[in-house]
């Protein structure tokens, strides 16, 4: 039967991207492939995609391919030597030649007096005292030195979110070699999410749009972003700086309550085993921010340098594996059932109502429901849910059932998007079904030809009716599994 529930995302680079390591770490467990779009070549890409998918393949494995768009990611401009900067100082930054420190011309006019300007993840800070059309003047609060094109953070600033030429050719390549997921840095609105979409969408077709959460002004539209975009990420390095580090776990619980809340994976990414880069164990800090992140309820976690970059990529995975997999079986031993007359009340992590959302459940989520809530009593094998697009398992797998789920569907390119999302392990149908027997005959045998159960197991099967039509799912049927 299926073990873990979360899932594993592993940035491939210089350390990874060989056959032979891609293939161990598929292995080991990794459900998506993360390609960084602020290193390497498109071309370099392009082969790592293929790549992928001929290991997949040959592994029997479904895994998901994500492009991570570098964004709108706001530099200091080229200069000689380092500058070191004092706390007291008043430093200009801007476009002229006089400028102590270099600055584009579009950050200058998006700047107000008052407001923070953040050099080199957080080190150094400034504060605007005063503008012009040309030139920023600002105190520093925090000192340090500071060199040519390092990153530059605007937490108090509304900047505009514009998708680069780099950024729609990356899209492109990514509709090309059909990716599954676009990551969309530094959004902070619902609308900046709407524009990658249309981007992908004018580049051949809507791919699965991940919200990056980095910027302090996400935060003030976090559900209408969680709502317009199929997954969201929990991006702790940019949002560290954005935000007092002190606030960061609480954001972290507040985004997967929203992710959970509106049936939508969240992904917990950034040092998650960070000293695993260097040396093959996890410091102790690290194992327990894996496990935290599974209690939290995230439905992934994310490796980047660990398996990118690192000496112990393989060891990352096998590592993440192991933490995830004892905070599962820990969260477990803790759920236990209360009998309130007919029915029993879930205490613990499973078998749970997410928190309330405004408006009234459609069918689908009505029947999902009821398939977990029936699914408990008969302490059933498994919940089927055959899926087109996936929608329905999603909806089963954000009341996180302790009872495994196995999505149905005929598209790969369904299984391939489902290995975002908790506790689901998708299934390829291996032919067309009209009619409610032929269901259930190709359930048993897929199930039981796949060691997923045994004859006489308890299943509970989510399904649209009629059957020929593809409706929304409507439809619940308790069955005993058979040879």
């Amino acid at each position: 039967m299926v073990q873990r529930r979360a899932k594993i995302v592993a940035t491939i680079g210089p350390a990874s991207a060989s056959e032979k390591t891609l293939a161990r770490l598929i292995r080991a467990g990794v459900n998506v492939v993360r390609l960084n779009q602020s290193h390497g070549t498109r071309e370099e890409h392009r082969r790592l995609i293929r790549l992928v998918r001929e290991v997949a393949e040959e592994a029997g494995r479904s895994v998901g391919v994500m492009v991570d768009l570098m964004g709108p990611r706001h530099r200091l401009d080229h200069f000689e030597g380092a500058r070191v900067l004092r706390e007291g100082d008043v430093v200009g930054l801007g476009a002229s030649a006089e400028a102590d420190l270099p600055l584009d011309r579009d950050m200058v006019r998006h700047v107000e007096p008052g407001e923070q300007i953040l050099i080199d993840d957080g080190r150094v800070q400034l504060e605007v005292r005063s503008k012009d059309e040309e030139r920023i003047e600002a105190e520093v609060i925090i000192g340090g030195a500071v060199s040519s094109r390092k990153g530059v953070n605007l937490p108090d600033s509304r900047l505009p979110f514009r998708i680069s030429e780099k950024d729609l050719s990356d899209i492109r390549m990514a509709v090309e070699e059909d990716a599954d997921f676009l990551a969309a840095s530094y959004v902070g609105t619902p609308a900046d999410v709407v524009h990658v979409r249309e981007a992908s969408r004018e580049a051949g077709r809507p791919l699965q749009i991940i919200a990056k959460l980095e910027r302090r002004r996400a935060l003030d539209h976090l559900d209408e972003i969680v709502l317009e975009s199929d997954g969201v990420m929990v991006a702790r390095g940019d949002l560290g700086v954005e935000i007092p580090l002190h606030q960061v776990p609480v954001v972290q619980k507040r985004i997967i309550e929203s992710g959970w809340r509106h049936a939508r994976p969240v992904i917990v990414a950034t040092q998650m085993l960070e000293s695993m880069i260097e040396h093959p164990r996890p410091t102790r800090a690290e194992s327990s921010d894996v496990a935290n992140a599974v209690f939290d309820g995230a439905d992934a976690m994310m490796l980047s340098g660990e398996s990118a970059a690192g000496r112990y990529p393989l060891e990352a995975v096998q590592t993440m594996h192991r933490i995830i997999t004892e905070s599962e079986r820990y969260n477990l031993s803790k759920h236990t059932s209360q009998p309130v007359g007919f029915h029993t009340m879930e205490v613990g992590p499973y078998d749970i109502e997410p928190p309330h959302r405004p408006g009234t459940l459609e069918i689908p989520e009505t029947v999902s429901a009821a398939a977990i809530l029936s699914a408990r009593h008969l302490t059933a094998q498994g919940i089927v849910v055959l899926s087109q697009g996936g929608f329905t398992a999603r909806q089963v797998a954000c009341r996180r059932p302790s009872t495994p789920v196995f999505a149905f569907t005929r598209e790969s390119r369904s299984m391939r998007e489902l290995q975002l999302v908790w506790g689901v392990h998708s299934v390829k149908m291996d032919q067309e079904v009209y009619h409610h027997d032929e269901v259930v005959a190709m359930v048993d045998r897929q199930l039981l030809a796949g060691s997923l159960a045994l004859p006489g197991d308890t299943i509970v099967l989510l399904m649209g009716d009629p059957i020929q039509d593809r409706p929304p799912t409507n439809l619940m049927r308790i069955h005993r599994v058979r040879a």
